[in-house]
């Protein structure tokens, strides 16, 4: 009898920590200037959970059959080496719907590390259907149950996030000590009010003044071709008191081949954007300010692709009160001449 009592007792209490937990989210989600919340469904739980993750370690961010998945506070791995030698890790992920960016619930991705085994747990927010809560209690009963170690894991990082939550939501390394580095800031994904967005006319628009169903340029991934997009959202960001201002990094390019017929090179050209907005790098996706001098980027030239190199990096390029960004339907659009990422 105790031990079929235990279990239930375990997820019983689970499913409350989660509820509490979800609630304390949501609730942060729901203040002003925070992200809308829309209502998990059932059909948007089994979706989410069907999502395949090529990179669990490289793929914070990125767009999957109507949902964005973005990394719950930029936050790495839990990591767990249990005494049986076996690795256990959890990703928690923030879900959003595509269209319209309103949140729906978290999702949390169980891995042993034996067996690269891949459990999804959707976590729905408070206000979800009923029938998503259902879904998610059944997969902690019957899930958890057959993976040892899981629910533990499962257990002590939804407790852990909901401690830094009732504590103000300080984040702190495994050491107690503040940890700035996994701090996120909405605004580290953006361009300042001036930056020219290309459109498919050739011609080119401040990203200030785009709006939501505009026509821009885009990138294909899979053809490596640039085509129109279309925006799907626009972000406006102000600093975060106490600071005043928003800085952007910059890195000068020019031409890989150099001097070719009937191009004339003078000045390398500038690309601005803050630190964390993704571009396009010939190694993939990557945050501007982690761009080395030597890399390759891509620009938009006489209607084609043209890779650049990066001949020097500058950190403090300028600062601006507002930023913005895009989202667009393709998941990519072109900045300055530059082939940039959604966020």
């Amino acid at each position: 009898m105790k031990r079929h009592i235990f279990p239930f007792v375990f997820v019983l209490a689970s499913a409350l920590l989660t509820n509490f937990f979800a609630q304390r989210v949501w609730a942060q989600a729901s203040a002003p200037g925070s992200a809308a919340v829309a209502v998990l469904t059932a059909e948007d739980a089994k979706a989410v959970k069907a999502i395949k993750i090529a990179n669990l370690d490289k793929d914070t961010y990125f767009k999957s059959g109507g949902f964005i998945l973005d990394r719950y506070e930029e936050r790495p791995a839990y990591v767990f080496n249990y005494s049986d030698g076996i690795q256990r890790k959890i990703y928690l992920y923030r879900v959003f719907t595509a269209a319209d960016t309103k949140e729906l619930g978290l999702l949390a991705i169980y891995q042993n590390g034996k067996t690269n085994e891949i459990k999804s747990f959707v976590i729905p927010g408070a206000n979800a259907d009923r029938k998503a809560w259902d879904l998610y209690i059944d997969d902690l009963k019957y899930v958890g149950e057959k993976e040892q170690g899981l629910m533990s894991a499962l257990g002590f990082v939804i407790s852990r996030e909901m401690s830094v939550l009732l504590g103000g939501g300080a984040k702190t390394d495994d050491e107690g000590k503040p940890d700035a580095a996994r701090k996120k800031e909405e605004y580290n994904f953006c361009f300042a009010p001036d930056a020219p967005v290309s459109l498919p006319d050739g011609t080119t628009k401040p990203i200030a003044d785009v709006k939501a169903g505009d026509v821009v340029l885009g990138y294909d991934a899979t053809t490596h071709t640039l085509i129109p997009t279309r925006v799907t959202g626009v972000q406006a960001h102000a600093p975060v008191a106490p600071a005043t201002s928003i800085a952007l990094v910059g890195v000068w390019m020019t031409p890989s081949e150099g001097l070719t017929a009937g191009r004339t090179v003078t000045a390398p050209t500038l690309l601005e954007a803050t630190a964390n907005h993704p571009v396009l790098t010939a190694t993939g996706r990557k945050p501007l300010g982690e761009v080395q001098t030597g890399e390759t980027l891509y620009r938009y030239e006489a209607g084609q692709l043209t890779a650049y190199q990066v001949v020097r990096r500058q950190e403090n390029s300028r600062t601006t009160k507002t930023v913005y960004t895009l989202t667009t339907e393709r998941g990519a659009f072109v900045v300055d001449g530059a082939v940039v990422l959604d966020k």
